[in-house]
């Protein structure tokens, strides 16, 4: 016998030891322990020199699992690792060099345990090696001997489940139908046994339904599994499994009340946010659905709650600032002139109430780099009622929450100076007559003496103490300036009526973005979007404040409402002259 093939009946036997493990994780960290413990412990398994052992340690580092393409399952075999730069560890399978290739064949003679028989021939398979489809059928047969050798477990569903589509991808009925029906048998063992494990049924489920045409018995299984598990999780699985399965019109729409009243069920015997959650999901469903009548009456469920049900807490935190610090904040609003200029300077001196947007980013990117477990958890945002408004769906969402968080932060440290500000110019100047004002800001060529008499009335409210009524009134001019700059584009954006909905101009944050794309400033644009219509966070006073949810409004948030008028405003307007008239 040559040292090459005593080793590799050496490795063999070491594979063999490994798979006595009582699960398939302590396997592959037996065999892998093990198989290193031949090399020195400070070389990377890719700069191992000893082929056999690098090739055996590479076999079993591939992740092998079930995964959903469209609406078939497929194996995907993918390496451990990938790097940035399109680096894999180990190699893509495609990608091994032919001497390891050569390594995991010889193998497969000398390693008798199913275990490791299954990984080596689907690599062999997946490698195309030699007679391809030989090795696939010797991998299901290994794949189901091996589960059958360990516990009924999620290890033992997963390997069943890889060896019925490693089965089906070259045609082999036999082998096929042998492993869907200890699948069947194990699911059946499951709901039979003392001690109910609903995450193991449900893996045997899937891969058992994820056949072209299951197994009778199979809804009789999905039934009993229902009555089995209690729980609410456990339960939409089975009867999303039982729509899926249903053809006729009536038994699906049964199912969908069913699954809603699962919700509405355990809605009931929760509290606060969970019950919550509970009723949202039970909407979700009956949306789904397109039940216009389970529709309603899950919205009516949901829409009951009140904020008071939630049991949210409430924090709040302060912070000081030196006197001599914000006489220095407030000092520009002395030394300007006139009430005139020292409006201008509102937006001027101060900027955007959220700051400055590439600033805002980079400390966003700070604080995800140093407070990493906070990326983890995806944030749910309530309106003023309480509701769910928003729920980021990828990665460009949860940065956009991220950002409105941030710049929410800033509006919140800052609109008191802002509030601050405006109050100054009265004690300094005396608040202006309406008539006054409203000459000032109709010098501006887009606002006509009704708007300039409407934002002249606003800003004396403020002054007049009315914050509220300042703030309520001057939000809807806000649009209605950001909608005349839009027009003067000649920018067609007026959609007319379409079946039921009446003609109408799009949304402010639609508006915005037609500014920002000619030019607008994105701080300020930030700014506007934040303060008044970011779906993804911020005040979005101006929806709340449209749908009556927001019932007091102080000073700062009014201040930071006004300051955003004048500057945008200032966009069609010369602002010297206009100081200067």
């Amino acid at each position: 016998m040559t040292s090459r093939d005593g080793q590799i009946e050496s490795i063999a036997s070491i594979i063999d030891q490994a798979a006595q493990a009582s699960s398939k994780f302590e396997a592959a960290r037996t065999l892998r322990t093990a198989l290193l413990s031949e090399t020195p412990s400070d070389v990377p398994v890719e700069e191992i020199s000893d082929l056999p052992i690098r090739a055996a340690l590479w076999a079993f580092d591939y992740r092998i699992s079930v995964e959903l393409d469209g609406n078939r399952q497929r194996v995907a075999v993918e390496p451990r690792f990938h790097g940035a730069s399109g680096e894999t560890d180990p190699p893509k399978v495609a990608a091994v060099a032919e001497e390891v290739v050569e390594v995991w064949h010889a193998l497969t003679s000398k390693v008798t345990s199913p275990w490791g028989l299954a990984r080596l021939q689907h690599l062999l398979f997946e490698r195309r090696f030699g007679r391809a489809h030989e090795y696939a059928i010797a991998a299901a047969e290994s794949y189901l001997a091996a589960a059958t050798q360990w516990e009924v477990g999620l290890d033992r569903a997963g390997l069943l489940g890889i060896g019925l589509r490693v089965a089906r991808s070259v045609n082999s009925r036999d082998q096929a139908d042998l492993i869907v029906n200890q699948l069947m048998s194990d699911a059946r063992q499951e709901l039979s046994g003392d001690d109910h494990r609903p995450g193991v049924f449900m893996r045997l489920m899937k891969s058992i339904l994820a056949e072209n045409n299951p197994p009778s018995g199979v809804d009789d299984l999905l039934k009993d599994a229902f009555i089995a598990y209690a729980d609410p999780f456990i339960r939409d699985d089975i009867l999303g499994m039982q729509i899926a399965r249903a053809s006729d019109a009536e038994v699906k729409k049964r199912l969908w009340v069913e699954l809603v009243e699962v919700w509405n069920e355990a809605a009931s015997h929760s509290q606060g946010i969970v019950r919550a959650a509970h009723l949202k999901k039970a909407l979700e469903c009956a949306e789904e659905s397109q039940d216009r009548g389970l529709i309603e009456r899950a919205a009516a469920n949901l829409q009951g709650l009140r904020k008071d049900d939630l049991g949210l807490a409430t924090f709040a935190a302060s912070t000081s600032m030196d006197g001599a610090e914000i006489e220095r904040l407030l000092a520009p609003m002395d030394g300007v002139g006139n009430w005139q200029q020292a409006l201008l300077g509102l937006y001027q001196i101060y900027g955007p109430a959220t700051g400055d947007l590439a600033l805002n980013k980079a400390r966003v990117e700070q604080h995800a780099r140093e407070f990493v477990l906070s990326g983890c958890f995806t944030k749910e945002l309530l309106g003023g009622d309480g509701l769910p408004r928003y729920r980021p769906q990828s990665d460009e969402d949860r940065d956009a929450v991220a950002l409105a968080d941030h710049e929410t932060y800033n509006i919140q440290i800052f609109a008191p100076i802002l509030a601050m500000a405006l109050s100054r110019i009265a004690d300094v100047y005396g608040i202006p007559s309406e008539s006054d004002l409203a000459e000032f800001f109709a010098q501006a060529p887009l606002t006509d003496e009704d708007l300039a008499h409407a934002l002249a009335r606003a800003f004396i409210r403020y002054w007049m103490g009315d914050a509220e009524g300042a703030a309520f009134t001057i939000i809807p001019r806000i649009e209605t300036i950001v909608r005349n700059l839009v027009i003067a584009m000649d920018r067609g954006v007026y959609r007319i009526q379409r079946d039921q909905k009446p003609g109408q101009y799009p949304g402010l944050g639609y508006l915005l973005d037609i500014l920002k794309a000619h030019g607008l400033d994105e701080s300020w644009h930030r700014c506007a979007l934040t303060v008044c219509a970011n779906p993804a966070g911020g005040w979005n006073i101006r929806n709340e404040v449209a749908h009556g949810f927001i019932m007091n409004m102080g000073m700062p948030p009014a201040a930071a409402v006004l300051q955003l008028a004048v500057y945008l405003w200032s966009l069609n307007a010369n602002p010297d002259d206009a100081a200067d008239g």
